[in-house]
This record gives C-alpha cells, sequence and structure tokens, in this order.
C-alpha cells in the first residue's frame, strides 16, 4: 500500500513530436564524469533513447536524467546524492509555480527514478519486483490518477487507482487511494489509503515531486493521459 503514495508525485499532455535520432553513438566514459560538464549528451549516451529525444542533448535537465540513469531509476543509494543534488537546482528553476492550476500537469508519465523503495520493490521477491517501466497517469480536469507497473516478467499488471483534493497552495495535493487491483482483481482501498505530494518543478515533459514520507520523484511525460 506504502507503494501507492507514488501515485502523484503531482502526479502532462500534448504527444510530443520527436525529431530524427542521430546515429547513436557510445562513449567509454562514465556517465557520471560528463553530466557535470555543459556537453551535448548525445555526444556519449545512446541518442535513440526517448528521454533523451525528447529532453534534448543538453541542458540541467538532461543531466539529471543521465545521473537517474547512472544511479540505475534510484537502485544504486551511492548515486542518489548526486541525483538529489541536480533535483534541488532545478527546483530552483521551477516555471511552473502552482501546477495544480497548470494544464501540463494532465497526462501519462514515466518513472525515472525515485527514493522510494517500495516503489522500486527492493525489498520484494525478485519475481515480483517491478519491471523498470513504471508509469502514472493523471486528469487535472477529473481529479483522479492511476499508476500502474508490471512484475513477473511482465505477466501480471498491478495498479491503482486515487482520488485528488488540490490545497491552496496550487502545488500539494492529498491522495486519497481508492482501489488496488492485482491482476484481474480489484480491491477497495481502505479509508486509511491516504498520501500528500507535493509538485517542486513541472515543465512540458519532466515532473518533480516530494512526498510526505520525503521520497523524491522524477518522471517524463509520455503523452495524453489514459483515464
Amino acid at each position: 500500500m506504502r507503494a501507492a503514495l507514488f501515485l502523484l508525485a503531482a502526479v502532462s499532455s500534448k504527444a510530443l513530436s520527436l525529431r530524427a535520432a542521430p546515429t547513436p553513438r557510445r562513449c567509454a566514459t562514465r556517465l557520471h564524469a560528463t553530466v557535470e560538464d555543459d556537453v551535448d549528451l548525445c555526444e556519449v549516451l545512446n541518442a535513440s533513447d526517448e528521454e533523451f529525444r525528447k529532453l534534448g542533448c543538453a541542458g540541467p535537465r538532461i543531466r539529471l536524467i543521465a545521473e537517474a540513469r547512472e544511479a540505475r531509476q534510484g537502485r544504486d543509494e551511492k548515486r542518489r546524492g548526486a541525483v538529489l543534488s541536480h533535483v534541488e537546482a532545478l527546483e530552483k528553476e521551477n516555471p511552473t509555480p502552482k501546477p495544480n492550476e497548470s494544464p501540463l500537469l494532465s497526462g501519462r508519465w514515466r518513472l525515472v527514478f525515485t527514493t522510494s523503495e517500495s516503489i522500486l520493490g527492493t525489498r520484494r521477491m525478485r519475481p515480483f519486483r517491478p519491471r523498470r517501466r513504471i508509469l502514472q497517469d493523471i486528469n487535472a480536469g477529473k481529479l483522479t490518477a492511476k499508476n500502474e507497473e508490471w512484475v513477473l516478467g511482465g505477466l501480471l499488471r498491478n495498479s491503482v487507482r486515487a482520488k485528488l483534493e488540490p490545497r491552496d497552495d496550487g502545488a500539494t495535493v492529498d491522495v486519497i487511494f481508492k482501489r488496488f487491483g492485482i491482476g484481474w482483481l480489484k480491491l477497495p482501498a481502505p479509508k486509511s489509503a491516504r498520501g500528500v505530494l507535493t509538485t517542486t518543478y513541472l515543465d512540458d515533459e519532466m515532473r518533480i515531486s516530494r512526498g510526505d514520507r520525503g521520497n523524491v520523484f522524477i518522471l517524463v511525460k509520455e503523452g495524453p493521459s489514459k483515464i
């Protein structure tokens, strides 16, 4: 149930047109040796990767994504500090101070980094650890959200649906979980299943949120919401 708290990292909506990616090139240099420099990361990373095609190949956002990848979505605890330093720098440049009031919040988001052990499933038995593709749909107009993860090698889908209640600060939402899904089994959520999330950075393609348990979530937009 605690894993459901990911559910909103504020829980974005036009499909982005992607320019044709250049021929992928790789470099033996480790990512953390390059992300500090304002370089064209497509020169040292696989330029066909979706995150880099959408976010461009230079600047603070792409350096953050590079560090998130080096941290293996947050699984490498030793690399988390480097990611969080980039998060704090980017939060200071947040272009959307009231994300709850922005149309950018709605959409289908994919998790690229989190400090939440429950979301990453690090303490679960290996077959039940989620695959890297963890999704979150938000419909700001309907104040609804949905999380999805795949386990058992992608054979079983787990999900959680929630209702959102925005607070007056324009950035924070109370998350009231309504239903949990384990494959085809649907279960009502207990009344105690609640959380709080604040969006600290939001633009057309990236969202950063912080939960009431101190966890950080970084997501990139895949397209319009499916709910």
